[in-house]
């Protein structure tokens, strides 16, 4: 090989594996970033329960770029011991759901068009705890819930909602508190709801594998 070659050859892998390691540095800051999304949220909404955050002006919310018009409600969850039910049902106004990893890396995401009989409806699991249903379906009934495996055991979804106008923003912050997020333990099938948010029973959705 000639030498002029040679030192091209060197020059484009020199910038190859530059390209290589700043790419990886990259995708590595929000996995190394301390607290992460998860974390910050935990001073303003305990797990398993549907919390309204504060409007973007009340401070930092561990989520960037909030809309003024847009009402957010979080519910940070851990698989750890039961999958997690989510339900809400939309109304006349825009609805959207997004589920995070903890390092606030979206794995999934919804709008109100995805609901059935006018309920959204699914449930969160891991990928054992999928297998496990899965191991308990009766096979000759189609299985027609949405269920949604999140790559961490850990991790938060959020709700948003619209309000047109400044003065129907108490409309929009009372859809986004109606949603709900509950552990529903595999061995019996039964929610087990936090006292703030008992009550009656959601209708029953349409389900689909995801």
């Amino acid at each position: 090989m000639k030498p002029g070659w040679t030192i091209l050859h060197t020059i484009a892998l020199g910038l190859v594996l530059g390209g290589i390691v700043h790419l990886g540095a990259v995708l590595a800051i929000p996995a190394l970033t301390r607290p992460n999304a998860d974390e910050r949220l935990a001073a303003l909404a305990p797990r398993h329960v549907m919390t309204l955050l504060p409007n973007p002006e009340a401070g930092p919310t561990g989520l960037p770029h909030r809309d003024p018009a847009a009402v957010v409600a979080v519910c940070r969850y851990d698989l750890g011991d039961a999958p997690l039910r989510v339900r809400a049902t939309p109304g006349d106004t825009f609805m959207s759901f997004a589920f995070y990893t903890p390092t606030g890396g979206v794995f999934y995401a919804m709008t109100d068009r995805s609901a059935l009989r006018g309920v959204i409806d699914l449930l969160v699991v891991t990928k054992d705890q999928l297998e496990e249903l899965e191991e308990t379906d009766p096979e000759d009934e189609p299985v027609r819930e949405l269920r949604l495996v999140s790559p961490r055991s850990t991790g938060f979804v959020t709700v948003r909602t619209l309000a047109l106008e400044p003065g129907l923003q108490f409309q929009a912050e009372a859809r986004a508190r109606a949603a709900s997020c509950t552990k529903e333990p595999l061995e019996t099938g039964t929610v087990v709801e936090p006292p703030s948010q008992q009550r009656g029973a959601a209708p029953p959705a349409g389900r689909r594998h995801d």
